[in-house]
């Protein structure tokens, strides 16, 4: 009986070879988002859940932002926007601001990130002329923002044939930072002797839209995100270009599970190599994302 389990014990050992590769601790906290808003309490609240103010009452417009990602947000980097309202009808308030102070990053002692409240003024509406007016307030928010993708344990192998160590050919641990775009599943491959690929797909899980740089028109067809390699000996593509990557909506309703791979290879392993190592990677992007409120001014009866 012991020699049967033994030799069970043995031939479990052989299947699952020296080449598996344990599990690792992610190096990140994680998380889908970067900067989140909220909108103040402004006047009272009615039955139906909108705020009410007055025609001759001012009220506070001001937002709470949090930032819930791995990236700390410089101060004076993000644009706050008032959209949905005509200027002329309203007074007292700023329609474009930024934030006064930086927006600290998640992190192992800081897990609720850093938050500021962006105060837009006291608005006073100057255009009624009936009962009520619901005024749809929607502030857009546009800021930086990275995702660092770490790929632990990377096989580099020469000899393809060699089964110690490390797998070539499979799917591997990939962990990103907290934010709106996001890793898919990676995989390695052996493309020659001496040459590894790894092919990352990147998506965007968030609600807003991303664009490579500042400036650029955000489009409702594709996000873009830029990207830089960090770790020696590696070329990495995107669709054929080297440093912007393009996530394409196919359908007039975007999928979180719409990605595009960057492509990356190494065709420099050196002779006889055989261990692995971390391929680290930087998206860089601007966000936009919005908030939306109705206030119903009334009509002052007196």
């Amino acid at each position: 009986m012991k020699r049967v389990l033994i030799l069970s014990l043995l031939l479990i050992a052989s299947c699952t070879g020296n080449s598996r590769t344990p599990n690792v601790v992610a190096p990140f906290l994680g998380g889908y988002d970067g900067l989140v808003a909220e909108f103040m309490p402004i006047g009272t609240v009615s039955e139906s859940r909108k705020y009410e103010v007055w025609e001759d009452d001012s009220f506070p417009v001001s937002v709470l932002v949090k930032n819930k990602g791995e990236y700390t947000v410089p101060a004076h980097s993000v644009l706050f926007e008032i959209k949905g309202i005509a200027r002329s009808d309203f007074v007292g308030i700023d329609f474009e601001t930024d934030n006064p102070e930086q927006l600290d990053k998640v992190s192992e002692y800081n897990k609720e990130g850093g938050q500021d409240v962006i105060d837009f003024g006291d608005a006073t509406y100057t255009a009624l002329t009936g009962t009520y007016y619901d005024a749809n307030f929607y502030i857009y928010y546009t800021y930086p923002y990275e995702t660092y993708i770490n790929v632990p344990k990377v096989c580099y192998k020469e000899n393809i044939k060699d089964d110690t160590v490390c797998k070539v050919d499979e799917i591997k641990q990939a962990f990103a930072s907290g934010g709106p775009i996001q890793v898919g599943t990676v995989k390695q491959s052996y493309i020659g002797k001496g040459k590894i690929a790894l092919e990352i797909p990147i998506k965007n899980v968030g609600k807003g839209k991303a664009v490579a740089f500042k400036g650029d028109e955000f489009r409702p067809e594709w996000d873009q995100v830029a990207f830089q390699v960090n770790t020696p000996d590696w070329e990495c593509r995107a669709l054929g270009d080297t440093s912007v990557a393009r996530i394409s909506h196919p359908t007039s309703v975007r999928s979180s599970s719409d990605t595009v791979v960057i492509y990356c290879t190494n065709k420099n392993l050196e002779k006889g190599a055989l261990y692995t190592k971390s391929f680290t990677l930087t998206l860089s992007y601007y966000y936009q994302d919005y908030i939306a409120q109705i206030v119903k001014i009334k009509e002052n009866p007196e």
